[in-house]
């Protein structure tokens, strides 16, 4: 195979890795908090190994060399459920996971069976002192969430909402039900960061500019196939040829 037919090949390859990230953002269109991707790509240079000048003999690939995620706030919508919060700004609520430490701007929560407040996948949501936030038993007041996390039943003060951000967020790994794991060291979130009770944060990918992206890389796709193909006719026919001058 020749190299122009290797470098199509390149292309075809990081364009599927593409596809495959437009098609998980639009499935996660309705998922609260997503943060939409991107694939980043990046040339290869071959290095030549024969001839007088080997940077003749270089040839420019495409590789893909990871996703960066867009991490601007998505829409806010209003649920009027009181145990629903919005991030407004930068931050993560802290959350306690059999795998260990976890972090999301989900704020879908609930009360499990004993009466701690969890995310909608049953994991503890932990207070500014790294504990579980445990509601009184027969306390039918409705809770109210301050801005900057304090929970209030009537007069009791029952827990803060632990807030916290991250210097570098393109680190974080993303893992299963919206949650993200790292190595990196929480740090309080900023002052400007707040918490909006009775909201959700929508996904921020945009359904429409993703079907455009989507129909745009098919195209580049099959532009780029019917040049492998092409390139392949011509071999095939320069092959014939010289079959049919060999054997005169």
């Amino acid at each position: 195979m020749e190299n122009s037919s290797y470098i199509g090949l390149s292309r075809m390859t990081t364009m599927r890795r593409e596809m495959d990230v437009i098609a998980n953002n639009l499935a996660n269109m309705n998922s609260n908090a997503y943060k939409g991707e991107r694939v980043m790509f990046e040339e290869y240079l071959s290095r030549g190994t024969t001839g007088p000048d080997t940077r003749n003999n270089r040839f420019s690939f495409v590789t893909d060399s990871g996703v960066l995620r867009d991490f601007s706030t998505g829409k806010m919508t209003n649920t009027g459920n009181p145990l629903d919060i919005a991030i407004t700004g930068n931050g993560y609520l802290s959350i306690d996971t059999p795998q260990g430490r976890r972090y999301t701007r989900d704020g879908h929560l609930r009360l499990d069976e004993d009466r701690r407040l969890v995310t909608a996948g049953g994991h503890p949501v932990l207070d500014n002192r790294d504990r579980e936030i445990v509601f009184p038993q027969n306390d039918q007041n409705v809770p109210a969430i301050a801005a900057d996390g304090t929970i209030t039943l009537g007069a009791a003060q029952i827990g803060k909402i632990d807030l916290v951000a991250f210097q570098n967020e393109q680190g974080m790994r993303k893992t299963a039900q919206g949650l993200y794991a790292t190595d990196l060291e929480p740090q309080p979130a900023p002052a400007s960061s707040t918490l909006a009770q009775g909201m959700l944060e929508s996904s921020n990918v945009e359904p429409i500019l993703e079907m455009t992206n989507m129909i745009e890389l098919l195209r580049q796709y099959q532009n780029t196939q019917n040049l492998i193909d092409g390139e392949h006719d011509r071999l095939r026919r320069a092959v014939e040829r010289l079959g049919r001058s060999s054997g005169q």
